[in-house]
């Protein structure tokens, strides 16, 4: 426990910093994102054209198996339902990856800036700091706009909330700025485990990668190779399916 401050300023910290570990998470991710965010697309790319195939010989494995000849039209229709949910991911994927790459990257005085506003907003405004927050509607409003203006390091905007947050508490008073102190130690021992749990799992631990250009580029070499092995993987596959294709039609059990 920290020396010279109560449990109510330490759960208070904790509230604060489990925010912070929050917002660096998504910033790594955004920066991972932004880092590898083709390779990501073009490895999940490569993974699924493998199930695809894989799909597809199991589909007309089936159907040499018991004999029966193969429909196109019903492979392919059958086939498409399977990989509807892969394709749609990876259009999400794709999608995702070109928004953060024609985001602009913020500057390293922003995103300073933006957390040290962030940090002042949040503990006067925290709904577990202020209870008056989730029950007063401009104070939501307000906590919802400094979120979203941090996730962007809209400086501007930050500043502009905080300003507005002042204001609006300097009219209702300060009467939500009591903490239930009941099971405080428990409380704060959550909030120790849930930052621990947020700091050693992914997207968090993207920083250890984005901050050391050697694990950066190694990165980029498992994710490359990684590629270019589920390319020599569909090539497998497909040789396969050409001869599962051509025996079937071979035993008159195909088309």
């Amino acid at each position: 426990m920290s020396e010279g401050l109560t449990k109510r300023e330490i759960y208070e910290n904790l509230i604060i910093e489990k925010e912070q570990y929050m917002k660096d998470a998504l910033a790594y991710e955004i920066g991972f994102m932004r880092e590898f965010g083709e390779l990501f697309a073009d490895n999940f790319k490569a993974k699924i054209e493998c199930i695809r195939l894989k799909k597809t010989i199991g589909f007309c494995q089936a159907k040499i198996n018991r004999g029966i000849k193969i429909n196109v039209d019903e492979m392919n229709s059958q086939i498409d339902d399977d990989m509807h949910g892969y394709y749609s991911e990876l259009k999400r994927i794709m999608r995702d990856a070109k928004e953060i790459i024609e985001r602009g990257k913020a500057t390293d005085d922003a995103i300073e800036t933006s957390k040290n506003i962030y940090h002042r907003i949040a503990k006067v405004l925290h709904p577990e700091i202020n209870r008056q927050t989730e029950n007063v509607q401009r104070l939501k409003e307000l906590w919802n706009q400094a979120n979203e203006a941090y996730y962007k390091y809209d400086v501007y905007a930050l500043s502009n909330i905080e300003v507005a947050v002042d204001k609006t508490l300097a009219e209702l008073g300060t009467a939500g700025f009591e903490i239930d102190e009941r099971r405080i130690d428990e409380k704060i021992e959550i909030l120790k485990k849930q930052i621990a749990r947020i700091a050693n799992g992914k997207p968090y631990t993207y920083g250890e990668i984005l901050n050391n250009d050697t694990k950066k580029k190694l990165k980029k070499s498992e994710m490359q190779r990684e590629i270019e092995d589920y390319k020599v993987y569909a090539t497998n596959l497909e040789e396969l399916l050409e001869q599962l294709l051509a025996e079937g039609g071979n035993n008159d059990s195909l088309w």
